[in-house]
């Protein structure tokens, strides 16, 4: 069989309310160019043999069970680098490279509170594969990260990934950061200049409007918080950017629920931190909020 009769007979395979048959095309492309480490251009002519087309069948049923591309694949890409994912991390949304890009943005070398960027030194809260931290460490290698997380997987997966990219200014710690108490543990912890991160923030309630490949295959513990309790990570990263950052350049940047926008830049506000804003994604939802410490030089 011919990649151009398997294409057009599983394209149709995939096709849902929820996926249109470009973007069912574009899918099975990516496996078979991925799976098969055959380049596009010889699609038109390549001649599928059988263990070919079973190990194809496998991925093909395994996107008919809603299991994510990137899964199958391990692979995805973010901010122009590639990345290893699996079950034990999310995968990386596009939305969260706008994040990334803000913080380079505000991140430049002419502005003067940052003459010594060199001493700079990023706090990642909730790495999950990495990325973030990656691609920030990738474009700031003279600037020193650490970047912790509760699972052990996926800081497993985080290490891979900053090998994969040739980073080595990353250090991953495994840590519960809800629990304050550990802190004063990890010298690692002192003297952060940036505090960035992207927590579970999703409720409960929200799942009615998630999709099953998202629902049945990422892990829920980088997703969900509690329907009581929904800024518990926000309040911690509140409460880290005022009683343990002491440079009064401190910045603070996270991804946020954009149903929660209003309330999560109130809770900041309830620890002092009056000089905070809340701005959109490219689909003008409010996604993101940012911080400074100088405001803090009023107490001093």
């Amino acid at each position: 069989m011919l990649i151009s009769e398997y294409i057009k007979i599983n394209t149709s395979l995939l096709l849902s309310d929820k996926i249109d048959e470009r973007e069912s095309q574009a899918i099975v492309r990516f496996l078979i160019e991925d799976s098969l480490q055959i380049n596009r251009i010889d699609f038109s002519t390549y001649q599928l043999n059988k263990n070919e087309i079973d190990m194809l069948n496998k991925g093909i049923k395994r996107l008919k069970n809603n299991e994510p591309l990137q899964y199958i694949t391990q692979k995805t890409y973010f901010y122009g680098l590639e990345f290893e994912v699996n079950s034990a991390v999310l995968i990386p949304r596009p939305e969260t490279e706008e994040l990334v890009h803000q913080v380079l943005k505000d991140f430049d070398i002419k502005k003067k509170q940052f003459i010594h960027k060199e001493n700079q030194i990023f706090l990642e809260v909730g790495t999950g594969s990495g990325c973030i931290s990656i691609a920030l460490a990738k474009h700031l290698p003279y600037c020193h990260f650490v970047a912790i997380d509760i699972s052990a997987k996926a800081l497993e997966v985080a290490k891979k990934n900053a090998k994969k990219n040739d980073i080595s200014n990353i250090e991953f710690i495994e840590m519960d950061f809800l629990n304050e108490k550990l802190y004063s543990n990890y010298s690692q912890l002192k003297n952060i200049n940036y505090l960035i991160s992207n927590p579970p923030y999703i409720r409960e309630t929200e799942k009615v409007d998630m999709n099953k490949n998202v629902l049945d295959y990422e892990p829920h513990l980088a997703l969900f918080v509690a329907e009581n309790n929904p800024l518990i990570f926000y309040k911690a990263l509140a409460n880290f950017f005022i009683t343990k950052m002491k440079t009064k350049n401190g910045l603070l940047y996270a991804e946020i629920n954009q149903y929660l926008a209003n309330e999560t830049k109130a809770l900041f506000e309830s620890f002092g931190i009056t000089n905070c804003i809340v701005f959109d994604d490219l689909q003008d939802n409010p996604r993101f909020i940012k911080a400074t410490q100088r405001q803090m030089e009023k107490r001093e």
